[in-house]
């Protein structure tokens, strides 16, 4: 579900779309050029397919990173390029990144999420005794300020590192609020933080999801001594961003908000004893249509329905070679499960090598080597996988491709795409393959060892979701620690933290999702290990910074759970005293966290060891 049944999203890049719903061609402009100038800011043009981004290798002084407007594109620009680099970092490196705000018109900013108007408004959910109280949110309007995120590093929640609670930088016009225009980041790369894939957003609470529908996206490489072997071994190695350009929503309505039994009793006086149970009788039911995310492939756009090769990527590998393919998922709210498969949609194989930055290991940090696998591999909303694909066999054309995803009745549709075309290179095109060399075992990182720590305390943290009261048809989101009284406030700037933990702690938490779609959970600052899936335990629990949730399903009324069953999974994380601060848990379908589905958990620092008295 989007922030608005009748939002209307601004188109960033368009695909041509024919008039019977079948993608054609996408169009892309042969003029193609991302120097960003006074009379065209973010560059003019659309990436031809199979665009390559550049990369960046930050030495001492740092990189600059200027967020520049042209109407409604946003965009980074390094080095006079208006296309977001690759910035890639060794593990144990210092990174100084100086991010500028050089937005000019904030309006447009609001008008990428502005929601419609109702007729007549939305009652709100009202009290009842054992349900958790309900307090809706507000409107955000958008300011134009910006900040930086870089996700999944594990780096302290304080500036000058990753702090995107109190550090924001103006936009070129308007006042002041953050009282700078630009802010110098230092963060220090753990040399113990997982070698992988990571990357950058901005994370102003409220604009989030206007500001990377925009173009504020970009990925960051965290290089280690297994990539100095890959690259010695002749791996050749592709970075692929898919972002997500639009949202297709405009004209979506919606099922009645309430039960027919619910939307006619009055409201139960509220009982002595505290509050236990989420309501879901109020939640937004199934739509009754819904927007089609359209998405981008490295700056190009990825046509709807059977479309040409020449409207892909077209990428080769060397036979009897393979490519380390590292790809991001910066989509607002698209999930993606991604699949290689041949012209006839047979599954071809490939083998995972890394989730979320972290190469996939046991809980020792010993690495694992899983055999290929033929099995499409999900990835949520700011979720990264990083494959290894080998060339196919002679004569045959593969694709890669995200099979459509069912994101429960309330979301959006996300019907199967073609991404990219695989071909193999001619033998006189093939360069030889080197010599087969080992790549090194990766070392111990920041979190191993979790499976086998004591659990100090275990949670459950619900997420729910009601449509706001008032005159905008938007609904407002939550997220809360299941406890006697608790109560359902969206998130707002500078609210307190809603979890106290001491440094050195480590927990089990179930996430609850008492919602009609698939929710993506993502805390920064620490990686978790995810023990279960609706109870059914998982296999050499992968070590993730985000994970899919599964949408609530019916039960009956003469279920002992009751009418509906969440879905849930359960995970385990701990708190390191070198990350102790504040850090933001939130949904990663960004609309969501937007609009309030984010909680802050605050990490209490060591104590500091007493002094001996002089003697």
């Amino acid at each position: 579900m989007t922030l608005s049944c009748r939002a209307f999203r601004i188109v960033l890049v368009v695909a041509a779309l024919s008039t019977c719903g079948v993608a054609a061609r996408a169009e892309t402009d042969p003029q193609f050029d991302p120097r960003s100038t006074a009379a065209a800011p973010c560059g003019v043009g659309t990436p031809p397919p199979g665009h390559l981004i550049p990369e960046l290798r930050p030495g001492p002084e740092g990189i600059g990173l200027t967020v520049r407007q042209d109407g409604n594109r946003l965009c980074y620009v390094a080095d006079g390029g208006a296309d977001a680099p690759v910035i890639r970092v060794r593990q144990g490196a210092d990174l100084k990144i100086t991010l500028r705000n050089e937005i000019v018109d904030p309006a447009a900013i609001d008008a990428a999420t502005a929601g419609g108007k109702l007729k007549a408004p939305n009652e709100p959910v009202p009290r009842t005794a054992g349900f958790y109280e309900v307090i809706p949110g507000m409107r955000h309007h958008a300011t134009g300020a910006t900040n930086l995120h870089v996700h999944g590093f594990a780096v302290p929640p304080v500036k000058p590192q990753d702090d995107v609670l109190t550090v924001c930088t103006d936009p070129a016009v308007g006042p002041p609020a953050c009282g700078r225009r630009e802010f110098t980041y230092r963060y220090h790369v753990p040399a113990d933080m997982p070698a992988g894939l990571y990357w950058y957003h901005p994370h102003m609470h409220g604009e989030v999801q206007a500001q990377m529908l925009m173009g504020l996206t970009g990925a960051i490489v965290v290089e280690g001594p297994a990539d100095d072997a890959r690259r010695a071994a002749g791996i050749g190695e592709r970075v692929l961003v898919v972002r997500q350009t639009q949202d297709l929503d405009a004209g979506k309505t919606q099922g009645s908000v309430m039960t027919a039994a619910s939307s006619s009793a009055p409201a139960a006086a509220a009982s002595a004893a505290p509050a236990t149970a989420i309501d879901t009788a109020h939640e937004p039911l199934c739509a009754a249509n819904s927007g089609v995310d359209q998405i981008s492939l490295n700056g190009t756009p990825i046509p709807l329905g059977e479309a040409p090769d020449s409207a892909l990527a077209q990428f080769e590998i060397a036979a009897g070679s393979q490519q380390l393919w590292r790809i991001l998922n910066a989509a607002t709210d698209a999930f993606l499960d991604l699949a290689i498969v041949d012209q006839n949609g047979k599954p071809l194989s490939f083998q995972v090598a890394a989730r979320d930055g972290s190469a996939l290991t046991d809980d020792g940090g010993a690495p694992l080597h899983p055999p290929p696998t033929l099995d499409a591999q999900s990835v949520p909303p700011s979720g990264r996988i990083e494959i290894l694909v080998t060339a196919p066999p002679p004569g045959v054309k593969a694709y890669l491709v995200t099979h459509a995803v069912d994101t429960g009745c309330a979301g959006d549709r996300l019907p199967e795409r073609r991404l990219a075309v695989i071909t193999t290179a001619s033998p006189a095109d093939a360069p030889s393959p080197p010599a087969a060399q080992t790549v090194p075992t990766v070392e111990p990182s920041l979190f191993s060892g979790l499976m086998a720590r004591k659990t100090d305390r275990e949670r459950v943290i619900a997420m729910a979701e009601y449509p706001r009261p008032g005159g905008d048809d938007q609904t407002d989101f939550y997220i809360v620690e299941r406890k006697p009284g608790a109560v359902l406030r969206p998130y707002m700037m500078g609210d307190p933290p809603a979890i106290t933990v001491k440094a050195g702690t480590t927990e089990e938490w179930v996430i609850e999702n008492w919602t009609n779609e698939l929710h993506a959970f993502h805390i920064h600052q620490v990686h978790f290990r995810v023990l279960a899936v609706d109870g059914e335990a998982i296999a050499d629990p992968p070590l993730l910074d985000v994970v899919e949730v599964p949408y609530a399903t019916a039960t009956g009324y003469h279920s002992k759970e009751g009418p509906v069953r969440p879905g849930r999974v359960r995970i385990k994380l701990s708190f390191p005293a070198s990350l102790a601060g504040d850090i933001p848990f939130h949904c990663h379908l960004v609309d969501h966290e937007d609009n309030g589905m984010m909680a802050v958990l605050r990490v209490l620092p060591a104590k500091p060891p007493r002094s001996r008295r002089n003697r």
